[in-house]
């Protein structure tokens, strides 16, 4: 059942892109640019899931026991650029296809390390942050859709209601954690 919880916490009321902001950037452009090709987006979830338990194992075996434990987010830098250089290189020799991405994917690893209390709470929240985004992206292309089907151009208008879309949205999903799971509130 905590896996559970966890799912909801990470994928819905936290979600990574609408309460962290992580990869919000990102998922507004997925509306406005065309979708990147499908190898994209396998290496990023390969890399981020890969440098997650990597660096969680080196942080908990090496960094812990000599109490240097700030120095988690360089070690998850090392890893993640080493792991993302080598499927990157293998990506671009068998596809021709640049597929380099750093933020979200750094972040994403960082939250799952921070938060997490165990191995499989690093693989399992880093799951999570990818599936948020995944969640995420059908609503902000219906937006666009709905939004440019009267034909108005993307501008700063657009922008504006797209963030107030997504504000409306934090708060439907904040509400929802706070009233009804919670059962303090209502007696």
């Amino acid at each position: 059942m905590i896996y559970f919880y966890t799912f909801l916490y990470y994928s819905l009321f936290s979600s990574v892109v609408l309460i962290y902001g992580i990869g919000l950037n990102k998922i507004a452009e997925i509306g406005i640019v065309k979708f990147k090709e499908p190898i994209f987006y396998v290496k990023c979830s390969v890399s981020i899931i890969s440098s997650s338990v990597i660096s969680w194992l080196l942080t908990y075996y090496l960094l812990v026991p000599l109490q240097i434990t700030e120095l988690y987010p360089l070690i998850c830098f090392i890893v993640y650029a080493s792991i993302s250089t080598f499927l990157g290189g293998i990506v671009r020799l068998t596809t021709g296809r640049l597929t380099s991405e750093f933020a979200v994917s750094y972040l994403v690893i960082l939250l799952s390390i921070t938060e997490s209390s165990s191995l499989l709470f690093t693989l399992f929240i880093s799951v999570c942050c990818l599936l948020s985004m995944l969640i995420i992206i059908p609503f902000s292309l219906t937006f666009r859709r709905r939004v440019c089907s009267n034909g108005r151009f993307l501008d700063e208008k657009y922008y504006s209601l797209y963030f107030l879309f997504l504000a409306i949205l934090i708060l439907l999903l904040s509400v929802w954690d706070i009233v009804w799971l919670n059962p303090e509130v209502i007696k």
